[in-house]
């Protein structure tokens, strides 16, 4: 065996001896740049939440957005809060005594939290101004206030899905989302949103705006009232609604079950915060063969002739005419509206597998946004006038008070037609046929599919269901339209078989949505009459030809029937019948126990309604009270 070179032995113990050496060196500058970076991005997130927010300033915030009748729906506000550094408190005891007596923490809490070994700890969040004064005032060593602005939402989960939501002044949602720019302190060109017509202006001011959309508050109450109803009863599942005006797409009221609370967004589940307008559906075939009958009569327009789909040559309709048909619509092309955006926004269309062989529609699509359909039914039945589903109504400049509305083609006519007026007026007459009457001369038109639906953790059965509802079906002024989506295989009660569960009591809720749509149309007359000019609620108008009844005649003309009143107090129940032009007679005192006549029954002008009203300590009285002055002869 030859005998190793202690030369060599020793050159190998040096090598290994300055491998471990630079081993250890680079070990450790990597430990110290970890150890560094964290405490680094420590400091910075430290600084960032102890430094007060310079843009507090009142006209540098995030602007607020209203209602149209100038309800807020979503502001910024100063939020202060307090934290501690323990290492700068000189006396911890005398220090957790003195704030123990201005917050809502006792000196054992304040103690404890102040002998943590942490450079920060928040004592408390969002204090308010007397305690901020009454801290500020003790000037105490480590103790600081720290300021902040945070969105507000006030009307919490009603119309969030339109309006979202936002985090650290960045909307991430909705409205929020869409406008950020707008609504923080950025200049904008025309170019940027080319649907508000800056009036000819280079851009706007540069410190914010308001927003006021085109909803209302009170009709959106309504709304949401009864998709909660049935949203309860179809249980596990989401639903949600537009009720958009089909002269120029604006959307008056949506509602969402179940919805979620913009200023708690982190405790909503995943589902709830996607928009089901903008999630791909299997459209119903009631539907689809709607859009088929609009395609042939079409076809037989551009061929100069008139072809009704119940004629025996209706069958015969080329694809290509149909294809053309749905780029008008845009129920083929991409949309961009004003209320989606975000993460949560699905814009890949899932593939459906149906459960039963489908009619042949041709080129009609099988899968398509409610959105879309809603947008093309529009398109079908308001005369073929092009139309933008859209929610701002204008925005205004917070320094100059300069406003600036929403107008989709700037008065440009060209272009506004997507579809041949007398068309429409067929598509109207055969919604009648197709679809269910209802009240202030409505039709509506339901349907529902059962598919099975390939997801991450395996296929479901899903049941889609959709449902328009025209007001009226000729001449249509609004167009409410609903679509749920729930699980196929699960029980629902008897009352919620069918599509038509979605629309089972929409006839109690119209005539009010209408009468507060005709109000408010009232009054934008009498503030603004060019604006008032563009509306359909006024005889004669383009949209609502002389002859033809509208919306406010109809709503005029309605048969007033007697409500259930058991229960309620005598002033509800006055107010109730307010309007009704009838006699009643009152006997008793208290709360109405029963009444004359019925709940249903028709009332005319100058009926008589007696109302017993009853409580055990009260001997009877008999009034009589002329509902034409109710106000008055209402007991105090």
């Amino acid at each position: 065996m030859a005998r190793r070179s202690r030369l060599r032995t020793s050159d190998s113990g040096r090598r290994k001896f300055w491998l471990f050496l630079i081993a250890a060196a680079v070990g450790t500058v990597v430990a110290v740049a970890v150890f560094y970076e964290e405490q680094l991005t420590s400091l910075v997130d430290l600084w960032q939440e102890s430094v007060p927010d310079e843009s507090l300033v009142a006209d540098t915030i995030r602007g607020t957005i209203y209602d149209r009748n100038f309800k807020e729906l979503a502001r910024s506000l100063e939020r202060v809060s307090l934290y501690v550094r323990p290492r700068e408190v000189q006396n911890v005891p005398e220090t957790a005594a003195k704030l123990a007596g201005i917050l809502a923490l006792s000196e054992s809490e304040i103690v404890a939290r102040m002998e943590r070994d942490s450079q920060l700890v928040w004592l408390q969040k969002e204090l308010d101004q007397e305690e901020e004064e009454a801290v500020a005032a003790l000037d105490l060593p480590g103790i600081y206030l720290h300021r902040e602005v945070a969105r507000a939402y006030p009307q919490q989960e009603s119309a969030s899905q339109l309006i979202g939501y936002s985090e650290k002044n960045l909307g991430l949602a909705g409205v929020e989302h869409y406008y950020n720019r707008l609504l923080n302190q950025d200049r904008v060109r025309q170019e940027d949103f080319p649907a508000i017509d800056l009036k000819g202006l280079a851009q706007s001011g540069s410190r914010g705006h308001d927003l006021v959309l085109t909803l209302d508050m009170k009709i959106q109450a309504i709304l949401e009232k009864y998709i909660q109803g049935i949203g309860k009863k179809m249980g596990s599942g989401r639903i949600s609604s537009l009720l958009l005006g089909t002269d120029q797409g604006r959307i008056i009221a949506g509602a969402s079950y179940p919805s979620y609370n913009p200023n708690t967004i982190w405790q909503s589940k995943e589902g709830v915060l996607e928009n089901l307008f903008l999630t791909p559906m299997v459209v119903p075939d009631e539907i689809r063969r709607f859009y088929l009958d609009a395609a042939l009569l079409q076809g037989g327009w551009e061929r100069g002739r008139q072809v009704y789909p119940w004629s025996l040559i209706s069958a015969k309709t080329d694809l290509g005419s149909q294809l053309r048909l749905l780029e008008r619509l845009q129920l083929t092309t991409e949309m961009n509206v004003d209320f989606s955006g975000g993460k949560k926004l699905q814009t890949d269309i899932p593939r459906f597998e149906g459960t039963r062989p489908s009619p042949d529609f041709g080129a009609i699509p099988r899968i398509a946004k409610p959105l879309k359909v809603l947008l093309g039914m529009t398109h079908l039945l308001n005369g073929g006038k092009k139309i933008q589903p859209h929610i701002l109504d204008r925005i205004m400049e917070r320094p100059g008070k300069r406003e600036f509305y929403y107008d989709f083609f700037h008065g440009s006519t060209e272009g506004r037609n997507v579809f041949p007026a007398l068309v429409s007026e067929e598509l109207q007459k055969l919604l009648l046929t197709q679809g269910k009457p209802g009240v202030l001369g409505s039709s509506s038109l339901c349907g529902e599919t059962v598919s099975l639906v390939p997801g991450e953790h395996g296929a479901g059965y899903v049941r889609d269901r959709m449902a328009v509802i025209v007001i009226p079906a000729i001449h249509p002024e609004l167009i409410l339209f609903i679509v749920s989506r729930s699980e196929a295989l699960q029980v629902a009660p008897k009352d919620n078989s069918g599509a038509g569960a979605l629309c089972k009591g929409v006839d109690s809720i119209l005539p009010s949505m209408v009468a507060l749509q005709q109000v408010y149309w009232n009054v934008a007359d009498m503030v603004e009459v060019k604006e008032g000019e563009e509306h359909n609620f006024t005889g004669g108008s383009a949209e609502s030809p002389a002859g033809s009844e509208n919306l406010a005649t109809m709503l005029n003309n309605q048969v007033m029937k007697m409500p259930e009143l058991s229960g309620l107090s005598l002033r509800k129940g006055l107010r109730l019948l307010q309007g009704a032009e009838v006699e009643v007679t009152v006997r008793g005192t208290g709360r109405i126990i029963s009444q004359s006549p019925e709940a249903g029954k028709p009332l005319s002008k100058g009926d008589q309604c007696v109302l017993t009203l009853k409580t055990d300590d009260t001997p009877d009285k008999v009034m009589q009270i002329n509902t034409l002055q109710t106000e008055e002869a209402t007991p105090k």
